[in-house]
């Protein structure tokens, strides 16, 4: 795959998706700087630790702004991650109802250095990715 229509390929997911969705390059190459899946071994345990905790700290914060009703975090889906001045992570979470029910919710979240979280977005997730180990098989919508 040329470089230019990896790159094309690549905005279109982060243009499209608002950065939730990038799909992983045929060749297994990645765009240093740019946002990327956490798959395979770029998904260091690390990585993920500080996503749950970015999660839950966004599921806090609307819990505390929401009238009513409260999510309890169930677990990350899908995490996509930016580096930044910290890093910015683009998750999709599965939390709890009241109701029972569980739903996806899209949450990015900016983990500033030394300064603690920000919450960008959180809003229930239009579809999620049904996939069967890597391979994305098809999407599922949510509504």
């Amino acid at each position: 795959m040329a470089v230019n229509d990896a790159y094309h390929e690549y905005m279109d997911d982060v243009n499209n998706s608002e950065g939730f969705y990038v799909t992983p390059t045929r060749d297994g190459s990645v765009i240093f700087g740019c946002i990327r899946p956490m798959l395979g071994e770029f998904s260091g345990e690390e990585i993920h630790r500080k996503a749950e905790v970015a999660a839950r700290h966004a599921v806090e914060e609307h819990n505390r702004k929401s009238l009513g009703s409260t999510l309890e975090f169930l677990k990350i889906v899908n995490l996509n991650v930016e580096p930044t001045a910290g890093a910015m992570y683009y998750m999709t979470v599965a939390a709890g109802e009241d109701s029972g029910d569980s739903r996806l919710y899209e949450v990015k979240v900016w983990e500033k250095i030394n300064s603690g979280f920000r919450v960008e977005i959180f809003r229930p997730a239009p579809y999620s990715m049904k996939s069967s180990g890597n391979l994305l098989v098809q999407m599922r919508f949510n509504f």
